[in-house]
């Protein structure tokens, strides 16, 4: 609905005196990502610790060899 998006001139200015907003996320350095970023990086780290645990495999374990 068109009706429920409406909004007023007061939501749309800025004011050099009031401070930026800041939401602030568990991963240091992830503060400026949008929230789209910041949900898939708290799929990966741990909000208690911030760390996480990455394991690297190859291709070829699913592929199998690659043709000589």
């Amino acid at each position: 609905m068109p009706e429920a998006d409406v909004t007023t001139k007061k939501d749309k200015e800025f004011y050099p005196d009031v401070p930026q907003e800041s939401r602030s996320f568990f991963l240091k350095g992830s503060n400026a990502h949008d929230w789209g970023m910041n949900n898939r990086l708290a799929h990966i780290f741990s909000p208690k610790s911030g760390k996480a645990v990455m394991l690297a495999f190859d291709h070829g374990y699913f592929q199998g060899r690659p043709p000589a």
